[in-house]
């Protein structure tokens, strides 16, 4: 065959093979847990800050097949979820809850309509708000008995457009942010809105491992499971947030870090000038600094700003001192099995693991001061984590060679008030 000859049929082979859509799906959500110095993530960890919009379904809810009526902005029901996490307290007293998952969103990319079903499996946990609302969803409301076992499937067409109308959201809700991305709009049913979005509760040990001694602290992972980025934040009982970013885990030099004393008090110093450890970012920088770290693990500038801008308060306003670090992506799909059909070209998942850390000499000072003042200790004071706190507090307790039968009984009391207490107090330790 001549030259010319295999150049015509190349060009024939290509010319019938079938051309592709853009066609990409993009994910960011946040696991929230709290560890003790043992590092062991604590249970009671289903308790809200953020109220979400009145048209987001609650636990077991399906999408909506004809259109419901529009809410006046700022009234309306609001899912059974907002407040202890979908279940009756008895329920929730029943399960261990250590692990609350936290706004995943998933976004659309193609320069086609088409239609999409997604299914997202929590093994080790449930799937207890969405939006738009899924075809089908396990356990529901009348047969669950564990918190496991979640399975709920999305089916929506992505339209070929990036605009149009979706349900009211004040400006100022945390769930507006997501929305300001370039991302294809979806239908689902008679429901409307730039992603998917779905929030659960579940039980599982991270891979990252945190503990503390003599107020330091030590971090492990093992190999395979290394953060893609890891920043250590303190914020101060003003709300003023700093954000220390930690070295990369390198294998060469093993998969244990430790932070000292001296790093934690020179990041709790909020006064700029009289810092001597490197890469503190405080404000707009650690904004940046966030942003770009999720720039690098895949997503697009629009997604990561989203991303941070959401969460930006509880990363970096609540007080408290706590762990943010991109998960590893095998991590990922282990803790959250996702499958799109059809696949997309591009699957980016992006979650930000955010643990709060109890150091031992923090957990001795909450001791001390519960057992100072056992009958007018408020564990309001300890902000949305006071249950978890109060929990891994009675723990370090009870090791104690005299324990009094009055004093455990009074923990338990203050764990029970905890788990009925305001959520949304941000005064903490």
């Amino acid at each position: 065959m001549r030259f010319s000859q295999l150049i015509y049929a190349a060009l024939l082979l290509f010319s019938t093979q079938p051309s592709y859509a853009l066609y990409e799906a993009h994910e960011w959500g946040t696991f929230t847990s709290l560890v003790g110095s043992d590092g062991i993530t604590q249970n009671g960890m289903y308790h809200e800050d953020e109220a979400l919009p009145s048209f987001v379904h609650g636990f077991g809810e399906l999408r909506n097949e004809l259109p419901a009526p529009i809410p006046n902005p700022g009234t309306g029901h609001h899912p059974p979820c907002q407040d202890k996490g979908c279940f009756d307290l008895g329920f929730l007293n029943r399960n261990i809850i250590t692990q609350k998952m936290e706004t995943p969103v998933i976004y659309f990319y193609s320069d086609q309509e088409r239609n999409v079903e997604v299914n997202v499996r929590f093994p080790e946990g449930v799937i207890t708000e969405t939006f738009p609302g899924p075809v089908r969803t396990s356990p529901m409301a009348g047969d669950i008995k564990t918190i496991a076992n979640g399975d709920t499937t999305f089916s929506v067409k992505v339209l070929a457009t990036q605009t149009g109308a979706v349900p009211y959201v004040d400006a100022n809700n945390i769930y507006a942010h997501a929305r300001n991305v370039g991302s294809n709009l979806l239908v689902s049913g008679a429901e409307k809105e730039k992603f998917i979005f779905y929030r659960g509760i579940g039980r599982f040990q991270p891979r990252l491992m945190i503990t503390s001694q003599n107020g330091g602290l030590t971090l492990r992972a093992p190999t395979g499971f290394l953060p893609q980025a890891a920043f250590l934040v303190h914020v101060d009982e003003y709300g003023r947030g700093q954000m220390l970013k930690l070295s990369p885990f390198n294998l060469q030099h093993g998969t244990e870090k430790f932070v000292s004393p001296a790093t934690i008090a020179d990041l709790k110093s909020h006064d700029l000038a009289l810092h001597t450890t490197k890469s503190i970012y405080a404000g707009d920088d650690a904004l940046q600094t966030l942003t770009d770290s999720l720039v690098q693990s895949g997503l697009r500038k629009d997604e990561a700003l989203a991303m941070v801008n959401t969460w930006k308060n509880g990363y970096l306003k609540v007080p408290g001192l706590r762990l943010l670090y991109i998960l590893p992506k095998n991590e990922v799909e282990q803790v959250l099995p996702l499958q799109i059909t059809p696949a997309p070209e591009m699957l980016v998942r992006s979650f930000v693991g955010r643990i709060e850390i109890l150091l031992d000499t923090e957990e001795q000072k909450i001791l001390e001061a519960v057992l100072e003042s056992p009958s007018t200790y408020r564990p309001e004071i300890l902000g949305r984590f006071a249950e978890p706190i109060l929990r891994r507090v009675f723990e370090v307790y009870q090791k104690r060679p005299n324990k009094n039968p009055e004093e455990s009984s009074m923990f338990v009391n203050l764990i029970q008030r905890a788990s009925v207490a305001d959520t949304k107090t941000t005064v903490v330790h």
